[in-house]
């Protein structure tokens, strides 16, 4: 797994978790996603990424009861604090460059 700056670690671990599903990890972390894509394209175990960094066509979606996994993330702030219009800038161009990465 990858240091949990973003939270997918988190979010790995808690839904393995959820399902009583066992988890075994190396007892290092893999410095990107680009590294655990290798891992995992050389049998050394499997990798949860976000679609944005699979560089490999080999893939699949994570099924969970039926339904493909997402995550989503929600940014939440005081309307009038002094930020709110960077906030609101920057929450604008996360969606914008989020909706060409799925196109």
């Amino acid at each position: 797994m990858v240091p949990d700056a973003c939270g997918l670690t988190r979010f790995t671990r808690d839904l393995l978790a959820s399902r009583d599903l066992p988890v075994r990890t190396y007892p290092g972390e893999a410095l990107s996603y680009r590294v655990l894509e290798e891992w995992s394209m050389l049998g050394l175990g499997a990798a949860l990424l976000p679609i944005s960094r699979v560089t490999e066509p080999m893939h699949r979606p994570v099924i969970d009861e039926g339904i493909e996994v997402e995550i989503f993330s929600e940014a939440v702030w005081d309307p009038a604090s002094g930020l709110a219009r960077e906030l609101s800038a920057l929450i604008a161009l996360m969606t914008e460059s989020s909706a060409r990465m799925m196109a």
